[in-house]
């Protein structure tokens, strides 16, 4: 019998995930694509679950370089989350904003959930 060498595949057995990850993370480019296509999903499951904003941090920080770029961009998706609500209420946000105890919750779950998820990279 002969032994397979698999030194050059990842853990899912396809050597082309690390590779396209690798450009991901290093390509200025390729970095730009993926993280159009990462927000985009991550304001779809956002919207319908909190899990969402855990998940798109997680989805953010994965194509990012370093864990600490990862976090910048997390808390930028929580910008972004947060004007998206504000547009969402129309004219009612400053009734919304006055709510100050319920305010606070919503902004610290819009930073603080996809800071969260963006730790994963830490992890990989």
């Amino acid at each position: 019998m002969t032994a397979i060498d698999r030194s050059d595949e990842d853990a899912s057995g396809d050597p082309g995930i690390d590779a396209a990850l690798e450009r991901v993370r290093t390509e200025p480019r390729a970095h730009w694509i993926a993280v159009l296509v990462v927000v985009p999903i991550g304001l779809v499951l956002a919207r319908f679950h909190w899990f969402g904003l855990v998940v798109a941090g997680a989805l953010v920080g994965f194509v990012s370089p370093t864990v600490r770029r990862g976090l910048a961009g997390a808390l930028g998706f929580g910008v972004l989350v947060l004007v998206a609500f504000a547009v969402g209420l129309g004219e009612s946000v400053w009734r919304v904003l006055e709510m100050t105890p319920a305010i606070y919750l919503t902004v610290a779950s819009a930073l603080g959930l996809p800071a969260l998820g963006a730790l994963f990279r830490g992890v990989v």
